[in-house]
């Protein structure tokens, strides 16, 4: 009978309103001046415009706010490259694939100076850009697209040099491509369009000097 009583004491205090552990008030008015503290320095970061910096998105010092340098694939069949950010500049030269992946290695705010797969730098209209989702086989190099991220898997298909592919995604060396309706995977050193550093090492040959 006693460990009867036992059990009731101890459920009737767990919901008694007025029940309550010293121990455990004296530990939240304890903590309490470090909340108000943080939250009145979050209230202060608020009106003169700074923020945390795990608050932020990432940006950068560029017109756009995007990092350079970048990929993109040009918009047209007819883009018209220049020496110079304006439509006054002269054309250098005409792309003529859509789709094509440069890196944009240098920007205005409506103007884009892309590398291209020969290596050539020009400055192309912001227009004439879009989001990139194709890379190519390099100059005078196949490039197998095996079925699985593994150079022991099976060969499905292999891209001609100079070959276009969209690019679904790289991941740990290897990227997800497809071509003419075969898709697998294909060695990211081996593809032009996923390099992180620029590719083209010289300055803009157009530049004003």
């Amino acid at each position: 009978m006693f460990v009867m009583r036992q059990s009731k004491a101890v459920s009737f205090a767990a919901v008694r309103p007025w029940a309550f552990d010293i121990n455990a008030l004296r530990r939240v008015f304890q903590v309490l001046p470090a909340f108000a503290a943080a939250f009145w320095l979050v209230v202060a970061g608020l009106a003169t415009g700074v923020v945390p910096a795990h608050a932020e998105d990432t940006t950068y010092d560029t017109p756009t706010g995007l990092p350079l340098p970048r990929w993109a694939m040009l918009r047209k069949n007819e883009v018209y490259a220049r020496n110079g950010p304006s439509k006054d500049n002269r054309i250098v030269w005409t792309y003529r694939q859509a789709t094509l992946p440069v890196q944009i290695i240098s920007e205005t705010r409506d103007w884009r100076l892309v590398c291209d797969p020969d290596g050539g730098v020009a400055w192309v209209a912001r227009s004439m850009i879009q989001a990139q989702k194709t890379v190519m086989s390099p100059v005078g190099q196949k490039v197998a697209i095996r079925k699985s991220p593994s150079a022991d898997s099976d060969v499905r298909a292999t891209l001609r040099p100079r070959s276009l592919a969209s690019l679904d995604k790289c991941k740990k060396g290897w990227c997800r491509i497809s071509a003419d309706g075969q898709t697998g995977w294909a060695p990211e050193s081996e593809l032009w369009g996923t390099q992180t550093a620029a590719v083209c090492k010289r300055p803009d040959p157009f530049a004003p000097k």
